[in-house]
């Protein structure tokens, strides 16, 4: 989209990546009782990104429109054990668009911004998890030429266990 710019993040950053977070977070929760946050989430969450603005391994990145911040991403570069023929791979932790600029090329943008990244590195592989209740999600990541790989499963052990 024209008038989008992508660029890595800077402290300055957190707390409008930490609102697009949790207007990501409450849709999540909203279509899964699961993604229940701790009430000291906000914190929580800028601190985890001091803990990784500067590591080599990750790349946190915005897309800036207009005046704002309307996108981020965090992705890493993760490694397969040693028994696997692909050492490496790239992971897209989080991604997320203000709800007023989705469906206008926002995340896609931010997708070769981050396939980009990983290929500089010598990355030929991208992971990341879609929940099966984000439909939204999952049709983005499918039109954006990813399919299926693992499924996750979920278990609660009873209490009387």
């Amino acid at each position: 989209m024209e008038g989008i710019t992508y660029r890595r993040a800077k402290v300055d950053d957190f707390a409008r990546i930490t609102d697009l977070w949790e207007e990501m977070m409450a849709h999540h929760l909203a279509l899964d009782p699961r993604f229940e946050l701790a009430f000291d989430s906000r914190e929580a969450y800028l601190e985890y990104l001091a803990s990784i603005i500067e590591n080599y391994d990750y790349g946190v990145f915005v897309a800036v429109g207009e005046t704002q911040i309307v996108g981020y991403t965090i992705s890493m570069i993760l490694a397969n054990p040693a028994v696997f023929a692909l050492e490496r791979y790239g992971f897209i932790a989080e991604m997320a668009v203000s709800q007023g600029w989705q469906r206008h090329g926002v995340g896609e943008g931010l997708w070769n911004h981050v396939r980009r990244w990983l290929a500089r590195r010598g990355i030929t592989v991208l992971q990341l998890n879609v929940s099966p209740r984000n439909q939204k999600g999952y049709t983005f990541w499918k039109k954006m030429g990813c399919d299926e790989f693992l499924h996750i499963m979920w278990h609660t052990i009873p209490k009387s266990f």
